[in-house]
């Protein structure tokens, strides 16, 4: 669990450039509220009263640049280059000030004013009309999706050299609209826009609007009619009741009948991931596998969703192969395998087939420096457009008595199933290609899905999805068999919200973590969240990979019960001020080396960042480093806290004279100057700028009041730091010996004379310990001897692999409690029987030969060999010859 090591720096506070490039700079108080108003809009309509509700991912970053949307533009910074300004700033500032105190208590001149920091931010000009929801960058920093409500734009981003150039005015970016004719204010409502972790050079663009309608747009800087029209259309309503890949899955046209029907409401698309994000760790299935949750809760799955041309990862193609070939050759010999399992591995077979079979074609990397990059065509053989799978159950289904069925989804996050190199390295020679792949994570794919009261579900696809696709042809024969729907086992459920911060505008949102797969951030309408799943990852893995079926289930209770996912909140937004409070943006997550573990939103023309300590996972905790824990939390003289913002009712300007210019016609204002008439006008008049007034004083009023308690809060603060630092004297005095008394008049050493002696006392302690054992040791090798060489411990070694191999090693205990007859025959080494057979061999042998001689005695002589020694002794040389030669 990351510690909070700092709330908002002081670059990103007022009165630093970095909060200019967050602030919308109002001239009035009036468009104040109204800017911050103008984001919880939505264009749906001419007149645009409809309220916008969706999600808002208002700030986007490439590295450590950041695109900002205030108001309705677009403004780009980048952080290191805030932060290095603002220290070099206040330097300079501090030595200004230090000079002018010389001058003035020297000249008695008075300080002038410092000159104000010009701003350090851009204007990207973007020809958008309507609010601006959220920002999407490419992968690779080469585009930003900009899209509004209905409205898709896909701007050419510049690069970081030419943006970062003194010039500080605004910059037009080439822009396209995408879909000119498809994504527009009489078309369904766009919910995402993410880029494809397979598309070439990224640039390969998923659409998927509120009516569940995905659209694939192959983008290219040099066809501008790339962004005309997509080159995939399907239609998830029309695909849930597809029979055959031959039908009709695009989307129906603007004449066409839109009555009620159930699939309106079931399946409205609340959001939508991908499964991977194209890296060698992840299965094969994962990057092209596109997750969609509805609002109503269920949840469906695309795979394998790719372009007409796609990149894989390294492992992907080996893992892949390794995958299909083992399943084929399971169900092979399995005789229970259904027959919708065996026509979906051929297949995958033959949709394999066609891309092993395909040669490659080589683009040169992002660098000069980087490897050339593979590029693979979709296969045809199947068609492009693949199966949809679900609507996934969840297992088991929720019934607590508080959860209400009713709340609608708003976001969903996946986490791939890791590959298994060691699997991809049985068949492969190169090991070059799978030897950085990380073995850390599950083999199964990890769901999280967020309502928009901040619940949190965490799921398994333990089944796991794979390439799936409807058969060609009218045939009715697979609607026969009814087909088990696929299922999420759920693990968790956890609240990250309060009840009283869920709104009907609420649009919880989740957000990665670029340290770790399984640890992600969650942006709600008051704060940011950090879940970690971490702590229970390696022991799930554990079980999953143990092949004893005994006691599995207990074993899986225990593990599931003992380690829980980590939630805490991170951050908290301030705008108890705000009469109609904005709901914070989809935070950013980074690592630099500069900015350290950093998180980042914005809300009200503020930002809001936390500065992270890097964390530490671990499953089991040594018990040593929980007295360190606690040590340290002594040690720290309070818990970090936020600076206080002032609200910007207390430093923008009234609008009451800009209502006089604008709003009072010219032969009025003679009037003003005069005696008050009782007219008509005059109370209309009066009563408008009533409005404006009383809206003003009930803000300034509120943030009079914010600040009162910010005060009584920085008196507790205050006075807790003092009792902590208190205590921290104690113990410095505790250690230095200041808290000991003088005995006998004796006066004891204190500061670093006593600790010096305390010092040098421990050290000769334990140099006499040290010494003590040293002679120790010697004695004890007296008393036992010279110590054995390595020549004989080796030999002992072999004495007792022979006695081992002689005979049998048996428990003394047991030996004294079993029959000596059954020690007889059992618990005998084989060598030691092959001694007694020999040795009874032996005995059998002599009494033959004792009878024989016996014999030969009693009769006389007779039958005795009358053959001369010298021949048998001639032939039984020959004899032995022979075997010799064989």
């Amino acid at each position: 669990m990351p510690k909070v090591l700092g709330y908002t720096p002081a670059w990103l506070s007022r009165p630093s450039p970095g909060f200019d490039t967050f602030s919308t700079k109002p001239s009035s108080r009036s468009a104040t509220s109204s800017n911050v108003r103008s984001p919880r809009v939505n264009g749906t309509g001419a007149d645009g009263t409809s309220s916008y509700v969706g999600p808002r991912r208002t700030i986007a970053r490439r590295d450590t640049e950041i695109f900002v949307v205030v108001g309705n533009q677009i403004r780009w910074s980048e952080l290191c280059m805030l932060k290095d300004d603002w220290e070099e700033s206040q330097q300079l500032r501090a030595k200004k000030a230090k000079g002018k105190r010389r001058s003035s208590a020297n000249n008695g001149i008075e300080d002038e004013p410092d000159e104000e920091d010009g701003s350090k931010y851009r204007v990207l000009k973007v020809p958008v009309t309507g609010n601006i929801q959220q920002l999407v960058p490419s992968p690779n920093g080469d585009f930003i999706a900009i899209l509004t409500s209905h409205t898709v734009h896909v701007a050419i981003l510049p690069d970081s050299s030419h943006l970062g150039q003194p010039d500080t005015g605004p910059i037009r970016l080439k822009t396209h609209t995408l879909g000119p004719t498809t994504h527009v204010f009489t078309q369904s409502p766009v919910v995402s826009a993410l880029w494809h972790p397979l598309g070439v050079s990224g640039s390969c663009l998923v659409t998927i609007t509120a009516e569940a309608v995905v659209r694939v747009w192959e983008l290219s800087r040099d066809n501008r009619w790339s962004f005309d029209s997509p080159s995939l259309i399907m239609d998830l309503r029309k695909l849930a009741d597809a029979i055959s890949s031959e039908q009709d899955f695009g989307a129906s046209g603007i004449s066409s009948n839109r009555g009620f029907s159930p699939d309106s409401v079931e399946m409205e698309v609340a959001a939508a991931c991908f499964g991977g994000t194209g890296l060698a760790e992840e299965h094969g299935w994962a990057s092209m596998t596109l997750w969609v949750a509805m609002r109503e809760g269920d949840v469906y799955a695309l795979c394998p969703l790719l372009p007409s041309k796609w990149q894989p990862a390294p492992t992907m193609i080996p893992s892949l192969s390794t995958y299909v070939v083992a399943k084929a050759k399971a169900l092979e010999n399995d005789c229970s395998a259904s027959e919708e399992d065996r026509q979906a591995c051929d297949q995958q077979y033959k949709w394999f087939s066609e891309v092993d079979g395909q040669d490659p074609q080589l683009m040169p990397g992002a660098s000069e420096f980087a490897p050339h990059v593979e590029i693979y065509h979709r296969p045809t053989i199947l068609g492009s457009v693949p199966k949809l799978q679900g609507p996934f159950q969840l297992d088991p289904e929720p019934d607590e008595p508080d959860i209400d069925p009713e709340i609608p989804l708003t976001d969903i996050l996946v986490i791939g199933a890791k590959v298994d190199a060691d699997e991809l390295l049985l068949d492969e020679d190169d090991e070059s290609v799978f030897g950085g792949v990380e073995q850390v994570g599950l083999s199964v794919g990890v769901v999280c899905l967020v309502s928009s009261n901040g619940r949190v579900q965490i799921c398994l696809d333990v089944d796991g999805v794979e390439g799936r696709w409807l058969p060609k042809g009218e045939s009715r024969s697979n609607l026969s068999a009814e087909s088990i729907p696929p299922s999420l086992l759920v693990l968790e459920s956890l609240d990250t919200m309060h009840s009283s911060e869920v709104s009907k505008s609420t649009w919880p949102m989740f957000t990665s973590d670029p340290l770790a797969r399984y640890s992600f951030f969650l942006t709600h309408g008051s704060g940011v969240s950090y879940l970690s799943l971490t702590p229970w990852v390696d022991k799930f893995e554990s079980e999953l990979k143990n092949t004893a079926d005994a006691g599995a289930s207990f074993r899986m209770d225990i593990v599931l019960q003992g380690s829980n996912t980590l939630r805490q909140r991170i951050l908290h937004s301030d705008q108890e001020t705000d009469q109609d409070q904005q709901d914070l943006s989809a935070c950013l997550a980074l690592q630099d080396s500069d900015l350290g573990y950093f998180t980042l939103t914005t809300a009200g023309g503020q930002a809001y960042a936390a500065i992270l300590d890097q964390p530490t996972f671990f499953t089991e905790q040594d018990p040593s480093d929980i007295y360190l824990a606690a040590d340290m939390q002594a040690l720290m003289l309070g818990p970090p806290r936020s600076a206080y913002q002032p609200s910007t009712a207390l430093w923008s300007a009234s609008s009451l004279p800009s209502f006089i210019e604008t709003h009072v016609h010219t032969r009025h204002k003679r009037t003003l100057k005069e005696e008050i008439r009782f007219s008509a006008a005059t109370l209309d008049l009066m009563t408008s700028a009533h409005r404006i007034l009383s809206q003003e004083t009930n803000s300034l009023g509120m943030a009079a009041a914010n600040i009162f308690r910010h005060c009584e809060r920085m008196t507790e603060e205050f006075k807790d730091q003092i009792k902590r630092a208190s205590d921290l004297a104690h113990r410095i005095e505790f250690v230095v010996g200041d808290d000991a008394d003088d005995y006998d008049d004796v006066e004891k050493k204190r500061g670093n004379e006593g600790l010096q002696e305390r010092l040098d006392n421990a050290t000769e302690r334990q140099k006499h310990l040290v010494k003590r054992q040293e002679e120790l040791r010697k004695k004890l090798a007296r008393i036992g001897g010279r110590e054995l060489s390595e020549k004989e411990l080796t030999w002992g070694q072999e004495v007792r692999a022979l006695k081992g191999q002689v005979f049998k090693i048996e428990d003394k205990d047991q030996d004294e409690n079993e029959n000596e007859e059954d020690d007889e025959g059992e618990g005998e080494h084989e060598t030691w029987r092959r001694v007694k057979e020999a040795t009874r061999l032996k005995e059998v042998l002599l009494s033959r030969i004792k009878d024989l001689a016996e014999a030969e005695s009693d009769g006389n002589g007779e039958g005795r060999d009358l053959i001369p020694s010298e021949i048998r002794k001639a032939k039984v040389g020959q004899v032995m010859g022979l075997l010799e030669r064989e």
